[in-house]
C-alpha cells in the first residue's frame, strides 16, 4: 500500500511540474506577442487594467493596424 502511495505522489509531482512548465511556455509566448505590439507607456498602463478577453481583442486589433483604444470600443 505504501508503494502505491509513493508512486501516486511521484506521478502527481511530475504532472504538476509538466503543467507548470507548459504554463510558463504559454506565458512566454503571450509576453512575446504583447512585446511585439510596441505599446506606449500610457497604453501599457491601460493594458494592465484589461481583462484577458479585452487583451485578446486588443491584440487582434493592433496586429491588424488598429489601436489599443479602438479595441476598447463596443464589446
Amino acid at each position: 500500500m505504501k508503494r502505491i502511495s509513493i508512486i501516486a505522489i511521484v506521478a502527481a509531482t511530475g504532472l504538476l511540474a509538466a503543467c507548470t512548465q507548459q504554463l510558463s511556455q504559454e506565458e512566454i509566448r503571450r509576453n512575446a506577442v504583447i512585446s511585439s505590439l510596441n505599446l506606449t507607456p500610457d497604453e501599457q498602463n491601460i493594458w494592465k487594467t484589461l481583462t484577458p478577453e479585452q487583451q485578446n481583442r486588443a491584440i487582434a486589433f493592433i496586429q491588424n493596424g488598429g489601436t489599443l483604444i479602438a479595441s476598447l470600443g463596443d464589446a
